[in-house]
């Protein structure tokens, strides 16, 4: 089967920042547990070697984050779950504001996209604002929104909606 997704926007060039980033803070917890602990090297080695693969498989979710387009369907690509909607299924293309909540505080984190789905479930594309792909690319932020509201507004809110009954012919 031809994998024919596209990337809905070209990711930035600072999520090798945050994979650089990643390998320094895990060397970092290398050498700071083999000096707390005093490991030699058959201990030292497999340590780094099971660091070294989680950086690899991390690195690679990173990369492959992201929201992809096809013809009848979104995927949005997380770090741990991939989630396909088809189109239809989709009622709305929202931008809303997300406050955290932090004890007390309320920590505003910006706008980020939502899908509202048909039987009323929201579902956060991880499409944020501020956030490394969008955060001096705003126009960037804005046509990929306008370009998934496009896609869902050939399905109208009827298109799922039962058929009524059919009327049988006497005779």
């Amino acid at each position: 089967m031809v994998d024919d997704w596209a990337r809905a926007y070209r990711p930035a060039r600072a999520r090798w920042g945050v994979i650089a980033w990643e390998a320094a803070g895990l060397a970092y917890l290398h050498g700071t547990t083999v000096r707390l602990f005093d490991l030699d090297a058959d201990g030292s080695i497999p340590l780094a070697v099971v660091l070294l693969l989680t950086w690899i498989a991390g690195s690679w979710q990173v990369v492959r984050m992201g929201v992809y387009l096809r013809a009848g369907a979104v995927r949005i690509r997380g770090v741990m779950r991939t989630r396909t909607i088809p189109f239809a299924d989709i009622a709305e293309v929202s931008v809303e504001d997300v406050v955290h909540r932090v004890g007390p505080l309320r920590v505003p984190s910006g706008r980020t996209v939502f899908l509202v789905l048909r039987d009323g479930t929201r579902v956060n594309t991880a499409m944020w604002q501020r956030g490394l792909d969008f955060h001096h690319r705003p126009r960037l932020f804005r046509e990929v929104c306008r370009e998934l509201r496009d896609r869902v507004a050939p399905h109208p809110a009827t298109a799922l909606a039962p058929s009524p009954p059919a009327r049988r012919r006497r005779g």
